[in-house]
Order: C-alpha cells, then sequence, then structure tokens
C-alpha cells in the first residue's frame, strides 16, 4: 500500500516536471499577473512614484490664496504643476496627458472672498475616466485648503488678540479715568448740596424778613384805613344821631300840642254848651311811641371797628432779587471713546473649499460600468476569440481537416481568412451584446452616438482574431494555448487600461501598453462614453488598434507555416 503511494506520487510529479503547460499555470502566470497587478496599482496604495501626476493650474486670482495653493501644490512630492493661460488649454492639456487627471482654476476675486469672511471656491475640473486618481488628488487638495484656511485664521486669532490686548489697555485707561470722574462727580453732587443748602438758608432768612415787613406795612395801612372810616362812620351817626333828636323833640312838641288840644276842645265843648253834642270829634291822633323807644332813639349810636389781623402771607418773589449763590463748576470730562474703535473692523477669514466639475461638462460622477463593462468585455473577447482561433486551428490540424480542405484544392489564405472572419464576427457580436446589456441592467452611457462604438468595436475584434492567429503560431500544442494565450490576454487587458485606469501605472508600463490595441480601444470607449466627446475622437484610437491587429496579422502569417507542417 505504502509503496503504491509512493510509486503514484513520484510518477505524478514526474508528469508535471515534463508538462511545461501546467508549470507555466503553477508558476509563470501567477508571476506574471501578480507583477502586472502590483505595477499597475502600487501608486494607489500608496508607493513613490518617480514621477506623479501633473496638475495644469489656471492662476486668475493672483493673489495671496493662489500663491498660497501653489506654493502648497509645488511642495507635494507626487505633484508638479504646470501653469496654463486660460481653461481651454488646461482642459486640452488633461486630454493629451495620462498623468494628468485634473486641472484647477483658480478663479478671479478667490483671495477676496476669502478674506472677506466668505467661502471661497476652486474650481476643479476632473476627468471621469482618471476619477480614482483625481480623488487621491482631492484629498490632499482638502488637506491642503484646511491647512492654509488654519494659517489664516491663526493669523487672524493673532492679531485679534492683539487688538484685544491693546484694546484692554485702553478699557483698564477709561475705567481709572471713569472712576476718577465719579469722583469728581461726587464731590460735585456735594458741593450742590451745600450751595443748595446755604441758598435755601439765605432765601428763608430773605423770605421770613420780606415778609414781616410786608406784614408791618400792611398792618399799619389797614389801622389807618379803619382809623379814617371810623371817623366818617361817627360823623354821620353824629348827624344821624341830630336829626332823631330833632325827631324826638318834635315828637314831643307833638304830645304837648295833642294835651293842649283836648284841654282846648274840652274847653270849646263847654262854650258850646248845649250844642256841644253837634260839634264834631276831631281826629284822632296817632298812638305816640313810648318813653322806651324814644329813650332808645335818642340813645348816642356806638358803632365797633376791629383793624383784621393779617395772616400770614406767601407772595411771590423776583428770582432776581435772590442772594448771589457760588455754585461750583462743572467738571469737564474727556473720554475719548472715538480712540477705542479699531480703524476697520476685523473680519475672520473664510473656508476655502472645492467646486468639483467634469472635464467634459456633465457631472464628474462616474458610473463605474462605464469602465467595467467595455474593460471586461474587451478581456473576454480577448479570451473567447484568441481561444476560438488557436485551438480551432490547432484541432483542425490535428484533426486532419486542414489536409483534406487543401487537399480538396482550398487554398491556405481562404482558410485562414475564413477562420479569422468568423471568429471577428463572434468577438464583434459579444461586444455589442455586452454594450446592450450594460446599457439596459447597469445604465451604462453610450455617448453622444452610440453607432460610433461599433468603430472601436470591430477593430478590437480584428486585433484580438489576428493575436490569436499569433497565439496558435506560438503554442503550437492545445494545452499550450490556455495558459499561454490566457495569461496573454489579462496581460494585455490589465496593461492597456481594461480593468483599472492606465494612469495608475508607471510610466514605463504605459510606453509598453502604446503598443497594445487594448490601449487605443479602452481610450475610444473612454472619450466616446465616459468623457462624452464628439464621435470623431474615436477615428484615431481605432485606427491604431486596426494598424496593430494588421501587425499581428501579418506576423501570425509568417508564423502560420508552424501550422500546416
Amino acid at each position: 500500500m505504502l509503496r503504491t503511494v509512493a510509486l503514484v506520487f513520484r510518477n505524478e510529479f514526474r508528469l508535471l516536471v515534463r508538462d511545461r503547460a501546467a508549470l507555466f499555470m503553477l508558476f509563470l502566470a501567477p508571476i506574471v499577473i501578480i507583477a502586472v497587478a502590483g505595477f499597475s496599482l502600487g501608486a494607489m496604495y500608496g508607493a513613490p512614484s518617480r514621477r506623479g501626476y501633473v496638475i495644469p493650474v489656471v492662476n486668475q486670482d493672483h493673489g495671496a490664496i493662489a500663491r498660497a495653493l501653489m506654493r502648497g501644490l509645488s511642495h507635494r512630492s507626487a505633484l508638479r504643476l504646470s501653469e496654463q493661460p486660460d481653461l481651454a488649454s488646461a482642459l486640452s492639456f488633461v486630454t493629451r496627458r495620462d498623468d494628468a487627471p485634473m486641472a484647477i482654476v483658480i478663479a478671479a476675486g478667490t483671495t477676496a472672498a476669502f478674506e472677506s469672511g466668505k467661502t471661497a471656491l476652486v474650481s476643479v475640473y476632473i476627468d471621469p475616466v482618471k476619477r480614482i486618481q483625481a480623488s487621491a488628488i482631492e484629498l490632499q487638495l482638502n488637506r491642503l485648503s484646511r491647512q492654509i484656511a488654519a494659517t489664516a485664521q491663526r493669523r487672524a486669532q493673532q492679531a485679534l488678540a492683539k487688538r484685544t490686548a491693546a484694546l484692554r489697555v485702553q478699557l483698564d485707561r477709561l475705567v481709572a479715568r471713569t472712576r476718577a470722574i465719579q469722583s469728581e462727580f461726587a464731590e460735585f453732587e456735594r458741593s450742590l448740596k451745600r450751595s443748595r443748602a446755604e441758598l435755601a438758608s439765605a432765601m428763608a432768612r430773605r423770605i421770613r424778613a420780606r415778609m414781616e415787613t410786608l406784614r408791618e406795612n400792611l398792618q399799619a395801612a389797614i389801622e389807618r384805613a379803619a382809623s379814617a372810616q371810623k371817623v366818617r362812620v361817627l360823623g354821620e351817626l353824629a348827624r344821624k344821631q341830630a336829626a332823631i333828636a330833632a325827631t324826638v323833640t318834635y315828637l314831643e312838641q307833638l304830645q304837648s300840642s295833642e294835651r293842649e288840644f283836648e284841654r282846648w276842645f274840652a274847653s270849646l265843648k263847654t262854650m258850646a254848651g248845649s250844642h256841644a253834642s253837634e260839634i264834631p270829634p276831631p281826629p284822632r291822633f296817632p298812638a305816640p311811641p313810648s318813653e322806651k323807644v324814644l329813650a332808645e332813639l335818642s340813645r348816642p349810636l356806638s358803632v365797633p371797628i376791629r383793624t383784621p389781623a393779617i395772616p400770614a402771607l406767601e407772595p411771590a418773589f423776583d428770582p432776581g432779587e435772590l442772594p448771589p449763590v457760588a455754585v461750583p463748576a462743572i467738571p469737564r470730562l474727556s473720554l475719548d471713546v472715538g480712540r477705542l474703535l479699531p480703524a476697520e473692523t476685523p473680519v475672520l477669514p473664510g473656508q476655502l473649499g472645492w467646486r468639483e466639475r467634469s472635464l467634459a461638462g456633465s457631472s464628474a460622477a462616474v458610473n463605474s460600468f462605464d469602465q467595467y463593462v467595455p474593460g471586461f468585455g474587451v478581456t473576454f473577447l480577448l479570451l473567447d476569440v484568441v481561444w476560438g482561433v488557436s485551438v480551432g486551428l490547432i484541432d483542425e490540424r490535428d484533426w486532419g481537416t486542414l489536409e483534406r480542405l487543401r487537399a480538396s484544392g482550398a487554398s491556405p489564405a481562404g482558410m485562414m481568412v475564413g477562420k479569422l472572419s468568423s471568429r471577428f464576427v463572434v468577438g464583434f457580436i459579444q461586444m455589442a451584446v455586452l454594450f446592450a446589456v450594460g446599457w439596459v441592467l447597469f445604465g451604462v452611457e453610450l455617448g453622444r452616438s452610440p453607432a460610433m462604438l461599433l468603430l472601436p468595436t470591430a477593430a478590437i475584434a480584428f486585433a484580438a482574431a489576428a493575436f490569436g492567429l499569433v497565439i496558435a503560431c506560438i503554442t503550437q500544442t492545445r494545452d499550450s494555448v490556455l495558459p499561454i494565450g490566457a495569461v496573454a490576454a489579462m496581460s494585455m487587458s490589465a496593461i492597456g487600461g481594461c480593468w483599472w485606469p492606465l494612469g495608475f501605472e508607471p510610466q514605463w508600463m504605459r510606453a509598453i501598453a502604446q503598443w497594445m490595441p487594448t490601449t487605443w480601444t479602452m481610450q475610444a470607449y473612454n472619450d466616446l462614453m465616459i468623457r462624452g466627446l464628439a464621435p470623431s475622437s474615436a477615428v484615431i484610437p481605432a485606427a491604431a488598434t486596426f494598424a496593430l491587429g494588421t501587425l499581428f496579422l501579418l506576423i501570425g502569417i509568417l508564423g502560420s507555416a508552424r501550422i500546416y507542417k
């Protein structure tokens, strides 16, 4: 049992050593693919690049921010600047160069906007095909913009701190001056209170003196007037009393006359005798007033005249008669507040941002399927066509089909053209179907003229068929086609930009890529689908692909003699 296992084990290794195709797929193929991927994607993972990227810059501002940006970008080891006169020149530079993923335009007024506290935006025109490289550079641009903004803000804060310190000193002086003024005002208030008290005391004394004098004068005037009035009233009363006395005398005489008349009338009645009854009675005199009434009338009149007491008076005084009062001088204020204000209002710097735009004028965002549908489509086209042409020719040779066709009078050239033409059509249809599926399922952009995609598709299908003939001439056996053809197709696809942008690759690999049809085909697809350029932009890349296909065809024709041996 163990001996059998050992024999089989040694036999497998003996067969593996003799199988060159197996050894190629076991060791050489992985090394080739690893080397291609490692060299191509080294820059993406931070490997140092000798050449780096070239960034065209249009400086329309020429201010402090523009100088800071230019200086900061020039100090980046992986970036080199190329100043351009205008936007058109910068965009043309990005389109021509594989190592220029974007263009920067510093518009006029950027520095002014930043210094006024606004957000200054710098325009970045990105080639959509080089979106990944541009993203890596954008990270550096964002870092640089933050550094510039932070530096400007730090300087502004330092200047503001100096102004604040100077203002604090002036405020301290103002506080001291204010305290001194407060002391002066307090002293002024005390002086004013003293002056007010003195003025009130003086006014009270003056008012009391004037009021007393006025009261005395008025009392004397009233007494004089009352005395004169008393004299007049007494004179009038005397005259009235004399008249009343004369009336009383008259009344007394009238009473006496009445008594005499009664005596006379009695005498008359006596003398009349018997005729006394015929004498009418005399008229009756009214009853005279009583003696008490007559005594009251004859009593002298006494009219008391009282001099009224003068009440307290509050007369109005003429302010001009007030006594002079020494009023203290008002302290003079000398607060120069205007000196505290800054000559100009300090403005903190704004932010520095980036406005992203597409090189083609559309959105800078890229559908990843715009890269992968044509890229992997070309890869599988190469695998299928190379396999079909190479294995088909070798199988037909091994099966004797080629000998039978030659025996029937068919020319080798005709057989070769028929084989290549069929595979060309198959590859062409394969790419057309993949574009249709990508458009329906993944929303890939087919450019301004979708029909123009057929030109580079025809070119790469022709080049793939011709390259299959070359592989058939090299391998000679069916077992060798798969490892050699697959590695060659995948290497050509990777180096030619089918799997990742060509800008990832080092310069020497880009130089090799110029001799591969995949490079020119992907350039045509990218110009039409991603960049959105005019349909005519695909003519030159398609012509280059046809030329390389023709070169492969010539090499295959020259080596086809080995197939027919």
